[in-house]
């Protein structure tokens, strides 16, 4: 079957509820590095009106600095990988949206801890996961994609102000999931294109 869409999902908060666990295990990485101001899930959720990782960069840490947290994070993270699980019925979703669209999971996570969640829950329906030691800007990977794919509507499914900013400027439609890190009001001021409020109305969205 001809793909409809391209359509590219974000990971934490889109996939899987993992804002605790993220959150732990970031501050800590931070913290061991320096990073003593990020302290709070609430420090953390700031990072995400943006991208988290320009956001670092704009107030001052070092791209060596951002790196080893990212390595840090990722070797906490890898302790706590058997604790995260699918948002209800989001596994059914993307299996079901991937019969007739081209998928990808687009992250800020690291891809190898993102696909050892994905094969534990049994999904194996994406094309590839582009995780942030690929590429730190998502919409330089978003772009990368899209340029594979040029034939196919563009869309970015993400949890944040910050998602919804980015696959925007990529050129993608994007939509906005009310389950995840960031509210309604905060995906409407990234300029949510759409707002889907469960994993079903998502279905709906692309099998239209």
């Amino acid at each position: 079957m001809k793909p409809v869409n391209l359509i590219m999902f974000d990971y934490d908060g889109v996939i899987v509820d993992s804002l605790q666990v993220f959150c732990m295990n970031y501050i800590a990485a931070c913290q061991e590095n320096g990073l003593s101001e990020i302290e709070t899930e609430k420090d953390v959720l700031a990072l995400f009106e943006h991208n988290v990782y320009a956001t670092l960069l704009q107030r001052g840490v070092m791209a060596q600095t951002i790196d080893k947290i990212l390595k840090d994070y990722e070797r906490r993270q890898s302790e706590y990988l058997l604790e995260l699980k699918l948002f209800d019925s989001m596994g059914d979703a993307l299996n079901e949206i991937s019969k007739n669209n081209k998928i990808f999971i687009i992250t800020s996570n690291v891809s190898i801890a993102t696909e050892s969640v994905m094969q534990r829950h049994g999904i194996n329906c994406f094309e590839e996961v582009i995780g942030a030691e690929k590429e730190k800007s998502k919409i330089r990977k978003i772009e990368m994609v899209m340029a594979r794919f040029k034939e196919l509507p563009a869309f970015y499914v993400g949890d944040t102000k910050g998602d919804m900013i980015e696959g925007k400027a990529a050129g993608t439609k994007t939509v906005g999931v009310a389950w995840g890190w960031h509210g309604i009001e905060k995906l409407k001021e990234g300029g949510a294109d759409f707002i889907v409020q469960s994993p079903q109305e998502l279905v709906s969205l692309f099998l239209k």
